[in-house]
């Protein structure tokens, strides 16, 4: 009698967490041909990775509105506007106007230190390389591969170690905010992939701050980092008229700067 071999215990699959739609994203906007919505943070636009239930696309046919298709990314950490169409007429024309510099994106970020100047532009190429088996994108010379990216910037406000900026773009690469803030020495706060590992002592760690002011510091969720996508100008893709949308900037984003100097916006 031979002796039966001891089964292997199979690690069984997580199920992944139910989220109702309205925690996932809220519709700004909805006609025949495009839908534009205000996406939470923690959530992917296309269902990836741990999120294959929990997503923008996946929320919207849950709300009944059938097929749609992304014309716009927005990082899951990030917050605001995405751009969906209902059919691929509308999605040839939206990306048609995004390559012709048609559309402009504004953005609010929050950035680590005080930058200087009241405003700029960061042009870096932008590239993707293989580090270690994964794909990552970096600032890489056009030579070797980086393809042009511009990003314009403008001081609103500044304070507790921080600056709020307007970020305009036309065309953009992936993650080209972040990867250009953290490329001028100012990432985006809660920034984890493109931020330079820093290995100074922090300076709460040698200051004796008291128990009022550290009630004062406010620190964003693990999911989310400080930015948002907050307006968005293009033509409609059937009528050509010009639409503007915009969502609210998060309290948590205005939360992290509290009494800081305002810069006159003009």
């Amino acid at each position: 009698m031979t002796e039966a071999k001891p089964r292997r215990r199979r690690g069984k699959k997580r199920a992944e967490p139910k989220v109702a739609p309205a925690e996932i994203c809220s519709v700004v906007f909805c006609d025949a041909h495009i839908v534009v919505v205000n996406k939470r943070p923690g959530f992917p636009v296309l269902p990836s990775g741990g999120h294959r239930e929990r997503s923008v696309l996946k929320a919207l046919h849950a709300m009944g509105l059938g097929e749609v298709f992304a014309v716009n990314q927005l990082d899951r950490e990030a917050s605001g506007l995405v751009i969906l169409s209902r059919s691929d007429e509308a999605a040839k024309a939206l990306r048609w106007s995004w390559r012709s510099n048609l559309c402009e994106r504004q953005f609010i970020a929050v950035a680590q230190g005080d930058i200087t100047g009241a405003r700029g532009r960061i042009t870096l190429p932008i590239g993707a390389v293989k580090e270690g088996g994964r794909v990552r994108r970096r600032v890489l010379d056009l030579d070797k591969g980086g393809r042009p990216a511009a990003t314009r910037w403008r001081l609103l406000a500044r304070g507790r170690g921080m600056s709020r900026l307007m970020i305009t773009l036309n065309q953009g690469r992936c993650h080209q905010i972040r990867i250009h803030l953290a490329a001028i020495g100012h990432p985006v706060v809660n920034e984890r992939a493109y931020k330079e590992r820093d290995t100074e002592m922090p300076l709460s760690a040698l200051v004796d701050i008291p128990d009022a002011r550290k009630r004062d510091i406010r620190r964003m969720p693990n999911y989310q980092i400080a930015l948002h996508s907050f307006r968005i100008k293009l033509p409609h893709p059937i009528t050509q008229t010009e639409q503007l949308f915009e969502a609210p900037i998060p309290r948590a984003l205005l939360d992290l700067m509290p009494g800081a100097w305002v810069v006159d916006a003009t």
